[in-house]
């Protein structure tokens, strides 16, 4: 079977499919030609791959909530797909913002930073460069993000490394309600880290990333930028129990959920905004909060109860295998498409 997957745009939020399909196809499962149409599309600045595959057109919409930098351009994108699937799915919002068109949408699920050895996203460079790319965890595969949890310590770590956004860039400047999201995001994360070093003084790993809009906001709690590489994240994160999540802009589900289901991490999250397919529950696969303290809570109840802790991430782990391996996420689509590999 052939597949043609086209790329729509320049965002990161596509590695994750691109990996999926060209996983499968080094499986043999399927013939894999990828069209590169990054340059001249008029949707560059959003976040979506196309896959044509029998006849049938199969859309991937991978951006942060229901926010498009040019509307006009993605609705003509919908008309012509057979089928979507949309990372963040609210079916109340679909028929809102798409009308007729939301029959054809469908949950995607949890997005991350993935990719497979010759992937077109890595960009080219020299032998060197990608060396570093690599040793910084700029380019990550997916075994670079697997693990599974087997025993809880007997005292447990937590981890939330997370970001600022910085209110000053060009696309926030004109947009008042982004400028509010963003600013209710960071008072949120910047308390969190404040409230969780306090409270678990041994046990938590974590803080802010290094940013000149960050040294302006919270000197105290900036980590060095060698302790924010990626590979050195990873390799914290698969060493910690317990793993924080916190909503991303737009209401989006934070890439983080994603990989810390591929470690098999218990995770304490605020509360989805977004449907996921498959059973993915809260009080099963994660623990929810709205405040700070509410998070405070939550961990100490998981700490109270270390099997939980263990369950939990082993039930992450079993779903990130079904429902979120790159491979499995594309194979799902495909299957929901009527397509069998």
């Amino acid at each position: 079977m052939k597949v043609t997957v086209r790329l729509l745009s320049g965002a990161d939020h596509l590695s994750q499919i691109l990996t999926g399909f060209q996983m499968l196809s080094r499986e043999n499962k399927l013939t894999l030609d990828i069209l590169d149409c990054r340059k001249d599309s008029p949707v560059y600045q959003e976040a979506f791959l196309e896959a044509q595959v029998n006849g049938i057109r199969i859309l991937f919409d991978l951006m942060d909530g229901y926010w498009y930098n040019r509307p006009e351009t993605v609705f003509p994108l919908y008309h012509s797909a057979d089928i979507v699937f949309k990372r963040s799915f609210s079916s109340v919002k679909n028929s809102e913002v798409f009308g007729a068109f939301s029959e054809k949408i469908h949950p995607l699920g949890f997005n991350y930073h993935v990719f497979c050895p010759g992937s077109p996203l890595i960009g080219t460079t020299s032998k060197i460069g990608f060396l570093k790319k690599r040793i910084k965890g700029m380019t990550c595969y997916v075994s670079d993000y697997e693990a599974k949890m087997t025993h809880v310590s007997a005292r447990p770590r937590i981890l939330f490394i997370t970001r600022l956004w910085d209110p000053a860039e060009p696309v926030v400047q004109t947009d008042l309600e982004l400028v509010r999201q963003w600013g209710e995001i960071n008072e949120m994360r910047m308390l969190l880290v404040r409230k969780l070093r306090a409270a678990f003084p041994e046990q938590f790993i974590g803080g802010i990333q290094d940013s000149p809009f960050a040294q302006t906001q919270c000197p105290d709690l900036i980590l060095s930028e060698h302790s924010t590489w990626k590979r050195i994240y990873l390799h914290r994160m698969k060493h910690s129990e317990i793993c924080i999540a916190s909503t991303g802009l737009h209401q989006s589900s934070g890439w983080k959920i994603a990989e810390y289901l591929a470690a098999g991490r218990a995770i304490v999250s605020e509360p989805l905004c977004y449907e996921v397919p498959g059973p993915f529950q809260a009080g099963e696969n994660y623990l929810t909060y709205t405040s700070a303290d509410g998070c405070i809570e939550q961990i100490r109840t998981l700490l109270a109860h270390p099997e939980q802790i263990l369950q939990m991430g082993q039930r992450n782990r079993a779903y990130y295998d079904t429902w979120l391996r790159p491979d499995q996420i594309v194979t799902k689509a495909l299957e929901q498409a009527k397509i069998l590999l």
